[in-house]
Formats: C-alpha cells, structure tokens, sequence
C-alpha cells in the first residue's frame, strides 16, 4: 500500500483514491482555512476529504506542521489541526476503529461546528434515528483519548469544557474558547 505524507513530521495517512481537481469546490482551500486563526492557517497544508471518506488530496502543501480542511459531513464545519490532531481527525474521518496519533494532538475550529444529540444529551458520532444536529460555537480541542471516570469533566455540552465522544476511542476534550482570541 503506498502511503501518502501528509505531513513533513512523518505522520502519514494510508493512500486513498485521489479526487480530481475539478471536484473540489473553488472556495474550498478559503473556507477551510476558517478552521484556525490565520497565523496557523495561512501557513497550513489543505486538504480534501470526500464525503465517503475514502479519498483524500492535497489542494496545497503548507510548511507549519498544521492541516486545514472541511469535516466531510453535512456541516462541512472548517478545522486545522497540529500532526497529531490531524492523525487523530483523518483516522476518525476514514473509518478507523481507533486513533493511530501517538501523542496529543490540537485542533481548532474557529468557525464552529456541529454535533449529533441524542434526547437525553448524550453526542454521539453518526446521526440515528432519535437524534438532532447541534450547533456548536467557535472551540479548539485536545485530540487524545480521555476518561471522564479518571477526569472528572462532563460528557454533555452543558458548559464551556466537555468530553466529546465519551466511551469511545474518539474522547477528546473540547473546550468552547474562539481561537481567534487566543494569543498565539
């Protein structure tokens, strides 16, 4: 299987079916880079994911160890996350049964972003039948695994720090803060 570097750290996605230029929406690279405040983004490697998640291109290779792109679902919300982060992110997008990073990895999402509720509040992964799009503010994240048992933090979007997808390997830790104002 050949393999494409993603990033010059040596973080690599597997090789998927490239999509032709041509499929890509013109503004793609602009809305993207919306993921982060532009001293990341400016400098950062865009990439498209297909809606099936089973093809990836790279519309520009960037030279800060950051990834932007466009979560492939419906929100089509904007993120730009470190090597780590995007590891964690493409793993999630591509299928995987779990995150492949090796260490902690940062996202941002500084245009917001949208979640999948069920009734009782519980965020889950992938729309079901009882569930509802949730609209997320401005927010950037840990990306690694972590236990609300061994944390102490809250799995519902009730307040400003929450644990996304508790009980699975995709936990990470999100934290409702515009990265715009964070002093970078």
């Amino acid at each position: 299987m050949r393999m494409l570097s993603l990033l010059g750290n040596g973080i690599a996605l597997a090789a998927l079916p490239v999509l032709a230029v041509a499929q890509i929406p013109p503004d793609f690279a602009r809305k993207a880079q919306m993921g982060a405040p532009a001293a990341i983004s400016a400098n950062a490697t865009i990439t498209h994911i297909d809606a099936a998640g089973k093809a990836v291109h790279i519309i520009r290779q960037g030279t800060n160890g950051f990834t932007c792109s466009l979560i492939p679902d419906e929100s089509a919300a904007p993120f730009c996350a470190d090597a780590q982060g995007w590891q964690f992110l493409a793993d999630a997008f591509t299928g995987k049964p779990k995150p492949t990073s090796t260490a902690p990895g940062i996202g941002y999402m500084a245009a917001g972003g949208m979640h999948h509720e069920t009734p009782d509040g519980e965020i889950v992964m992938a729309p079901g039948a009882n569930t509802k799009m949730v609209q997320e503010p401005p927010h950037w994240m840990l990306l690694w695994p972590i236990d609300p048992a061994t944390s102490g933090l809250p799995t519902k979007a009730t307040g400003a720090t929450y644990i996304m997808f508790a009980g699975t390997p995709y936990a990470h830790l999100m934290i409702y803060q515009d990265p715009k104002t964070l002093k970078l």
